[in-house]
C-alpha cells in the first residue's frame, strides 16, 4: 500500500470528482479543461520529484554499503595484525626465560671461579716470586693465574652481554605491548564507525523503502540489475577469452621460437640435460594451469558449500509475481567467510544494484560462479582463487533485510539450480 500525504489525497480525490463532474456534464468549459491539464501537470511533476527523490535514497545506500566494505575489510586485516603481535610476544618471553636461564648459569660458573681464586690466594703468584720458587714452577703458576683471569673476565663479559640483551629482550616486549594495545584501540574505534556507518545505511534503507515508487519500480529494477549484471559478466568473460586466445598465440610463437634456438646451439649431452629440464618446467606449468582451469563439470554434486547456514530461497521460486530466483539464498551471520567452491579467476568484483557487494569467479569453459549480498570482498578482478579461500565477508548488502548469501552457478550465461552442483551435507 502507498503512503500519500493527507493533502495528497485530498487532490487526487478533487481531481476525481473534478474529472466524474467533467465525464457526465455536456458541456466542458475553457476552465476545466484548464483546471484537468493543471491537474495532470502537477501528477507529473511529483511523480518526477519522487524520482529523484528515490535516485538520491538509492545512491546513498550504495555509498554508505561501500563505506561498510571498506571498514570491514580494514578491520578484518588489523585482527590480522593483531594475532601477528600476540605471536611475537609470545616468542619475546621465550627468548626472555632462556636468556634468564643463561644469566643464572654464568652467574654460578663465576661465583666457582672467584671462590676456587679465594682458595687458592696462598700461593699466590708474589709469593712464590719472592719466596724463589723454582723457575718452572712460578712459570706454570703464571700461566695458571692468567687462564684464571682470562676467564673470570669472560665470564663477567660474557655475564654483562646477557644483562644487556635482557635490557633490549624487555624493551622490545614493552614497545610490543604498546603497539599491541594501540592496535586494539584502532580496532575498537573501527567497530564504532562501523557501527555508524550500519545506522546511516539502515535509516538511507527505510527511508527508499518508504518511497512510494519503490514498490512499483521493484520488479522493473530486478530484472533491469538481473539483465545488466549478466552482461557485464558476459562482457568481461569474452575480453578474458580473447585475452587468453591472445595469450596462446605469444606462447606457442615464444615455445617454437625458444625450440629452434635451443636446437641450434645444443649438442647431444646438453641437449639431454635442457630437455630435462624444459619437460620438468612444463610439468610444472601445466600442474599449476591445471589447477588453475579446474574442470567444473567433473565437480558436479561434489562442490563444498560457500558458507554454512540454512536455504532461504531455493532456484526457481518465486521472487515476486513477474521474477524467479537464478541461485539460492543461504541465511549466514554478519562477517562470516564466504569461500570460493571451486578454483577460478575473479571476473568481476564491485558493487552492483539490486546485489550489493558483488563478486564473480570464472572457472574456465563457460562456468561462472556469483556470490551476492556481502558485506565486503578480498579479491579484485583479475585474480586468481583457490577452493576453499575466502573471498569475501557475508551481510545484507543491496538492500537485504537481513543477513544473507546469494550464491548462482550459470554455464554459457544460463542459471542452473545451485543445489544440484553442491555436495550433500
Amino acid at each position: 500500500m502507498f503512503n500519500l500525504s493527507n493533502d495528497r489525497k485530498l487532490s487526487c480525490l478533487a481531481f476525481i470528482a473534478l474529472l466524474i463532474t467533467v465525464l457526465f456534464s455536456q458541456t466542458v468549459t475553457a476552465a476545466n479543461l484548464n483546471t484537468i491539464q493543471q491537474q495532470i501537470k502537477e501528477n507529473k511533476q511529483t511523480k518526477a520529484q519522487q524520482q529523484k527523490q528515490q535516485k538520491q535514497l538509492e545512491s546513498e545506500l550504495e555509498k554508505s554499503e561501500k563505506a561498510v566494505a571498506s571498514v570491514a575489510l580494514t578491520a578484518n586485516q588489523t585482527k590480522t595484525d593483531i594475532e601477528q603481535q600476540r605471536n611475537a610476544l609470545v616468542n619475546l618471553q621465550k627468548e626472555t626465560r632462556q636468556l634468564n636461564e643463561d644469566k643464572a648459569i654464568q652467574q654460578s660458573l663465576l661465583q666457582q671461579q672467584l671462590v676456587s681464586a679465594y682458595m687458592t690466594g696462598e700461593n699466590d703468584l708474589v709469593k712464590l716470586i719472592l719466596n724463589q720458587e723454582d723457575l718452572s714452577k712460578v712459570v706454570r703458576a703464571r700461566s695458571y693465574y692468567k687462564y684464571l683471569n682470562d676467564a673470570r673476565l669472560e665470564s663477567i663479559e660474557s655475564l654483562h652481554e646477557t644483562e644487556q640483551k635482557l635490557l633490549k629482550n624487555q624493551e622490545s616486549q614493552t614497545k610490543t605491548l604498546a603497539s599491541l594495545e594501540k592496535l586494539y584501540e584502532q580496532q575498537k574505534q573501527r567497530q564504532a564507525n562501523l557501527t555508524t556507518e550500519k545506522s546511516k545505511r539502515d535509516k538511507a534503507l527505510q527511508a527508499l523503502r518508504k518511497d512510494i515508487n519503490y514498490q512499483n519500480n521493484k520488479i522493473a529494477k530486478l530484472n533491469n540489475s538481473e539483465k545488466a549484471l549478466r552482461a557485464r559478466l558476459k562482457k568481461a568473460a569474452e575480453e578474458r577469452k580473447r585475452q587468453q586466445v591472445a595469450a596462446a598465440k605469444i606462447a606457442a610463437a615464444q615455445a617454437i621460437k625458444n625450440k629452434n634456438i635451443a636446437k641450434a646451439k645444443a649438442q647431444a649431452e646438453a641437449k639431454a640435460a635442457a630437455q630435462t629440464t624444459a619437460n620438468s618446467q612444463a610439468n610444472n606449468q601445466a600442474n599449476r594451469q591445471t589447477k588453475t582451469n579446474s574442470k567444473l563439470a567433473s565437480l558436479k554434486g561434489k562442490l563444498k558449500w560457500p558458507i554454512e547456514g540454512r536455504v532461504l530461497h531455493s532456484f526457481g521460486s518465486s521472487r515476486s509475481s513477474q521474477v524467479k530466483w537464478k541461485g539460492i539464498a543461504i541465511a549466514t551471520n554478519e562477517g562470516e567467510k564466504v569461500r570460493a567452491v571451486a578454483t577460478g579467476r575473479v571476473l568481476f568484483a564491485g558493487y552492483f544494484k539490486g546485489y550489493g557487494m558483488v563478486i564473480a569467479l570464472d572457472h574456465s569453459d563457460n562456468y561462472i560462479t556469483l556470490y551476492g549480498y556481502n558485506q565486503t570482498l578480498l579479491y579484485k578482478a583479475g585474480d586468481v582463487v583457490l577452493e576453499g579461500d575466502a573471498i569475501a565477508l557475508a551481510g545484507h548488502s543491496g538492500g537485504q533485510e537481513r543477513n544473507t548469501l546469494y550464491f548462482e552457478l550459470s554455464h554459457k550465461g544460463t542459471a542452473e539450480d545451485p543445489l544440484r552442483w553442491l555436495s550433500r551435507r
